[in-house]
């Protein structure tokens, strides 16, 4: 996992980065000096209630991008086995959110196949995981307390929620508004972040003068189909909305 965790360390910007469990039990962390066990556990613990509010409003959700008084947080929703984790990255207000929920992405795929295969023993590889963090390097397990980030107390401002859905274009009915929030998603296991943006700018090209339907699904999946280079990524992007 350090090899993982020490990838986003190496964004720049990124001063923390933090697995946690649903109820905030913090599974392993690299950060900057400042970052000991401690603070993190607590800064997990309180964005595991924040994103317990995000659940209400959206089940399904994948990225999102916070601010606090002192800069930002990136988080992705880990699936493995039959638990959700969360891999958050914490950044001052030079961080690329962009550049960011990409390399989150990836990361957050290596770290769902290292958690499902050690299933059988992934709570002891976890601590173990915790632990080299807490003695590896860039990390300690003292600092000043006056020195530490407000990020913990201060109030967290939710600032975006991946795949809600999409702003800037028309739909003909709640079915259709639906499907173009598949599309975004599924999407956006290929091209990152920017998927919205595509999916927009594909209605704007093939429905230019109506709302979007479900009758217009085929040709714009075939617009989309096209924004993907790799050809077995662009066949499994079809089939999935095929279902």
């Amino acid at each position: 996992m350090d090899a993982i965790l020490q990838s986003l360390m190496d964004l720049s910007g990124v001063t923390a980065v933090l697995v946690f469990d649903p109820g905030g039990q913090l599974l392993g962390h690299r950060g900057h000096a400042v970052y000991d066990e401690g603070l993190c556990a607590q800064v997990s613990g309180a964005l595991a209630k924040a994103l317990d509010a995000v659940q209400l409003q959206q089940e399904d959700w994948e990225t999102v991008t916070a601010q606090y008084a002192d800069g930002k947080i990136v988080l992705r929703r880990v699936l493995a086995t039959d638990r959700t984790n969360v891999l958050a990255v914490v950044a001052d207000g030079t961080l690329n959110v962009s550049f960011a929920t990409v390399a989150l992405r990836v990361a957050a795929g290596k770290l769902k196949r290292l958690l499902e295969g050690g299933a059988s023993s992934s709570s002891a590889g976890l601590g173990s995981s915790a632990a080299a963090a807490r003695s590896g390097p860039g990390t300690s397990q003292t600092s000043p307390a006056d020195s530490r980030p407000t990020l913990a107390a201060s109030g967290l401002s939710w600032s975006k929620i991946s795949n809600v859905g999409l702003s800037r274009v028309s739909v003909a009915d709640p079915a259709s508004g639906a499907f173009l929030g598949r599309c975004a998603k599924e999407l956006a296991q290929y091209v990152g972040p920017i998927a919205k943006v595509y999916v927009e700018e594909a209605v704007r090209r093939v429905v230019p003068d109506a709302p979007f339907a479900m009758a217009q699904a085929r040709p714009l999946v075939e617009d989309l189909a096209a924004q993907i280079e790799d050809a077995d990524d662009r066949a499994a992007f079809q089939k999935s909305l095929a279902k």
